[in-house]
């Protein structure tokens, strides 16, 4: 672990699996002392670090169904809090108004196509969208899971899942002194940032550009929770037909506070983002726009090194230092609870969280 903080990275693939093996062994100990909850923490780490939780299924499972009947989980759900609902977007309300009114840096000029998940067949979305790599927002797509009314209760996620580790980033890519990745419960994640975010309410680009709310953005980004917590997937459709006859080659979950900036960037995988808690606004270029958009190369920063990020500041562009950028044409969108996005291979886009919020996306 020493050589992964300092490096940022593990040297070699031998040195991951050598701390998958350390975390196994140390769990088993953790196992025959009885001690579940420390032996669940190893395993959640080891997961975060890259171990497929299949090459271990039956041991995990052990150990995450003991920890959860010990006493000290018990104890834990003794304990007394009261986080609260984030904010229920997903029907039209005066809360909601707001975030249109006051969340958006300018008024969409560039509206995406747009349909209902009702009136859009698998045929129509695989020929007219997927094959001519055009992007789309399909309303109502998810509106009937679970998630979308279950995951807005901050009291689930610390009761079922407050004991759990999870990597948060904090602070932001998109500003001085970059983010940094720290490991902590969901708890903490809980009271310590999405608590506040809520109760904040709507994100404003001014107010997170300010320094006063740096250490108040925090983010579970990218991350594949299914593989940690693998009964959230009763929530949700793990694998939508519109994803083909393969599926989905990964699910990656994204819970943050309010003010989260994913930079304007491309992914090598067709992908379905899929809004469930809150709100957020996204921006697609697409990749015949690549030559105004200044790709960051290894040269320019540590984060040019796989050459699919961009120089570029969304909402908030330098057109004198990147003069190319004025003439780019995108599309945007507001997505809301129970929303569907589809961003086509190499297509690249930038999201703003406009409120505490929770997303999935499908690579395929």
């Amino acid at each position: 672990m020493v050589t992964l903080h300092q490096n940022g990275s593990w040297p070699t693939s031998y040195h991951r699996e050598a701390y998958w093996c350390f975390a196994v062994t140390a769990c088993i100990g953790c196992a025959h002392n009885g001690d579940f909850f420390r032996g669940l923490q190893l395993l959640d780490t080891a997961v975060i670090l890259g171990l497929p939780r299949r090459q271990i299924s039956a041991f995990f499972d052990y150990v995450e169904n003991h920890a959860t009947n010990s006493s000290m989980y018990a104890h834990w759900l003794s304990c007394k809090w009261r986080f609260g609902k984030m904010e229920d977007y997903s029907q039209r309300s005066v809360a909601r108004d707001r975030l249109v009114r006051d969340g958006l840096s300018r008024p969409i000029s560039f509206p995406m196509e747009e349909c209902d998940f009702s009136s859009l067949s698998q045929r129509e979305f695989q020929d007219m969208y997927v094959a001519y790599s055009k992007a789309l927002v399909i309303r109502n797509f998810a509106s009937s899971w679970p998630a979308i009314k279950k995951w807005c209760d901050l009291d689930f996620w610390v009761k079922e899942h407050g004991h759990r580790t999870v990597p948060i980033e904090l602070g932001s890519m998109m500003k001085k002194g970059g983010m940094k990745e720290q490991l902590m419960t969901m708890r903490k994640f809980i009271s310590s940032y999405l608590a506040s975010s809520s109760d904040n309410g709507c994100w404003t680009l001014d107010s997170i550009q300010k320094d006063t709310t740096k250490d108040k953005i925090a983010y579970l980004a990218q991350h594949q929770l299914f593989e940690q917590m693998t009964d959230l997937l009763n929530d949700i459709d793990a694998s939508p037909s519109f994803c083909g006859e393969s599926g989905p080659v990964h699910i990656n979950t994204w819970i943050g506070t309010g003010g989260t900036r994913t930079p304007l960037h491309f992914d090598s995988y067709d992908n379905l983002f899929v809004q469930l808690v809150g709100c957020k606004y996204v921006r697609i270029y697409n990749s015949d726009q690549s030559e105004k958009l200044y790709v960051m190369r290894k040269k320019d920063s540590p984060y040019g090194l796989q050459g699919n990020m961009s120089a570029l500041d969304c909402e908030n562009e330098d057109f004198e230092k990147y003069p190319l950028a004025r003439t780019s044409e995108f599309v945007e969108v507001l997505m809301f609870p129970g929303d569907c996005l589809f961003i086509p291979s190499r297509a690249w886009h930038y999201v703003r969280g406009l409120s505490t919020s929770i997303s999935v996306n499908f690579w395929w």
